[in-house]
């Protein structure tokens, strides 16, 4: 065989492998090319629905007012709804990591096992995804357009929101009290029953004086009381007959602020929003032990101590 023939034959074998490393490149590049995926930006200005469906169950987001949610008939948490328009910016740019239906059911994007988002106006759909699994580090999900093959990598909060459940939609605020406007307090903690009164710039407890610092952290306390939960019909229900273990009535200068009633649960209290600011409607919380003794604190607490 001549030199001309082995240059020819060599030639042929580097055009060969140059071709089988181009053709396993591609093949692999499902995995790793950086995707197209295009979506609109979008703000909760421009949507007044947000619906989130997995099989037969549905949450549903509705804009009440500029400053106000819905999380199916309920009052929704704002925070919570603003991270629906962060998960949907977040800067990483999505990658393509499948084009064949046959990846769907495992990706979790098909029609069946997938979480379908949807945020509408006026009932025009603005966008519209397929939500799947994670992925294998659980710092993504994967992520298709109905009617698209193309499956994508999403980096970010996009599967944290669509894995909440509705409660976690929810506003889990029962109220919130101005120190300035409390003028009185009421508190009931079984037998330790005691009534807190502003006297000028100081507070009696049961006509006594009364630790001002410690007054002053209770009624910073009560700026913001929020649950840890709702409960449910059985917590309900398996405390109306009882008495309330605790009991708060806070009192301004033309009536009562605020009056909660707390039961002792299994795992903590069951809190009703009897009268005044906050609440919603007929809505029982749940609140840890800890949050309930601090807005029940003992009467001990609020005294000097004794030398």
């Amino acid at each position: 065989m001549s030199a001309k023939q082995l240059k020819l034959i060599a030639v042929g074998l580097v055009v060969l492998l140059l071709l089988w490393g181009g053709s396993e490149l591609l093949s692999r590049g499902s995995d790793s090319v950086t995707g197209s995926l295009a979506l609109p930006a979008l703000s909760q200005t421009d949507v007044d629905t947000v619906t989130v469906i997995k099989g037969a169950d549905s949450i549903v987001l509705a804009r009440q007012s500029p400053t106000a949610w819905s999380a199916n008939g309920h009052r929704a948490a704002l925070d919570a709804v603003g991270e629906v328009f962060q998960a949907l910016a977040d800067t990483a740019r999505p990658e393509l990591v499948a084009q064949e239906p046959a990846s769907f059911a495992r990706l979790g994007v098909d029609s069946a096992a997938g979480r379908w988002l949807r945020l509408s106006r006026g009932g025009k759909p603005l966008l519209k995804l397929i939500v799947g699994t994670r992925s294998t580090d659980f710092q993504g999900v994967y992520v298709r357009r109905p009617g698209d093959t193309h499956v994508y990598l999403w980096r970010g909060r996009l599967a944290s929101v669509a894995d909440r459940p509705v409660d976690g939609w929810r506003d889990k605020r029962i109220a919130g009290l101005e120190p300035d406007s409390i003028a009185g307090l009421d508190v009931v903690r079984g037998k330790d029953r005691y009534t807190l009164k502003r006297a000028g710039k100081h507070w009696t407890l049961n006509g006594r004086a009364t630790d001002s610092a410690a007054v002053a952290r209770y009624l910073d306390r009560l700026k913001v009381i929020t649950a840890a939960g709702f409960a449910t019909p059985k917590d309900v229900d398996s405390t109306k007959a009882l008495r309330a273990a605790r009991r708060l009535t806070v009192r301004g200068g033309r009536g009562v602020l605020l009056s909660l009633a707390c039961d002792s649960g299994a795992t903590g209290f069951i809190v009703r929003h009897l009268a005044g600011v906050g609440g919603e409607g007929s809505t029982v919380y749940r609140m840890n032990t800890w949050d309930v003794d601090g807005i029940t604190p003992a009467s001990r607490s609020l005294v000097p101590a004794k030398k």
